[in-house]
């Protein structure tokens, strides 16, 4: 039996790092985000009672996330932080405390006056 010469073992080790590494890129989570979705502002959820039960997107980072499945975050932008649920539609992130992401979903009322977002999808940015 002849063994595989070493340009042979080099073009598949580089092929497996290739496959190994577009897994990596993978941004969206969820549905991810529909363009047409109008992006608001935290500020603008939390003083327009009208955006209730409305589908919209958010810009921000992950100020904190779900210790142990990222089940749910804390998106902070300019204005303000709001709590984003994922489990409700069935997904998860991997810990991304700290990046810059999208996040669209449907206005929720959360803990008496506050307001949520259950996600239907995020994107990094």
């Amino acid at each position: 039996m002849k063994t595989p010469g070493i340009k042979y073992l080099l073009l598949l080790s580089g092929l497996a790092a290739a496959l190994s590494l577009s897994g990596c890129g993978d941004k969206t989570y969820g549905s991810g985000i529909d363009p047409k979705v109008e992006v608001k502002t935290v500020a603008e959820i939390f003083t327009n009672p009208q955006l209730q039960g409305q589908k919209v997107t958010v810009e921000g980072r992950i100020h904190a996330q779900c210790p142990s499945n990222g089940c749910w975050f804390v998106l902070q932008d300019h204005t303000g932080q709001i709590y984003v649920d994922l489990s409700r539609n069935g997904f998860e992130l991997p810990p991304m405390q700290g990046r810059t992401i999208a996040a669209a979903g449907v206005v929720a009322p959360f803990q008496g006056p506050m307001m949520m977002i259950i996600a239907e999808g995020v994107e990094l940015r």
